[in-house]
């Protein structure tokens, strides 16, 4: 299916109206990202790469954005490319913008996003790939992370 006609099959599930008046309930459009979702669930639609890209595009962030809103529910994500660095606040102290710098520098900035909390301290600083939780990054753990992540996933 086409982009446009995905956006028509989206706008038409969620109703113009409503669309609009969960959009104008933010100051920016990002915070419309996660009642989005819901919204979207809750007609029956997956999340897939197509819907996270027209939820980006209507709330006008990158994919990864949308991808890094969905870490923290992996209920609502199916993205098993993405990868989630924490970005609470003992995380954050911890070193988690070196991780990401790293991660992104390694791997592209299109994979590698962020949440708000892994509910992980202990283990700081943190991240998720494929729903697995690594902790107590350092630069050697990291790198041979990186160069695994590297690889091509195998979808068996």
């Amino acid at each position: 299916m086409s982009r446009p006609a995905i956006a028509e099959r989206l706008r038409a599930t969620i109703g113009e109206s409503r669309l609009r008046e969960v959009l104008q309930a933010y100051k920016e459009p990002r915070g419309a990202i996660l009642p989005l979702v819901i919204l979207l669930r809750d007609e029956g639609v997956d999340i897939d790469a197509d819907v996270t890209a027209w939820i980006a595009h209507t709330c006008e962030v990158s994919a990864a954005i949308v991808l890094g809103a969905l870490s923290g529910f992996s209920e609502l994500s199916r993205d098993l490319d993405s990868i989630a660095v924490c970005e609470g606040l003992t995380c954050r102290l911890m070193g988690a913008s070196s991780v990401r710098a790293l991660l992104q520098e390694r791997l592209g900035e299109d994979r590698v996003c962020t949440s708000v909390c892994q509910n992980a301290c202990s283990s700081a600083p943190t991240l998720q790939v494929h729903g697995v939780l690594y902790g107590g990054l350092h630069e050697d753990s990291l790198n041979a992370l990186a160069r695994r992540l590297e690889r091509p996933a195998s979808r068996d």
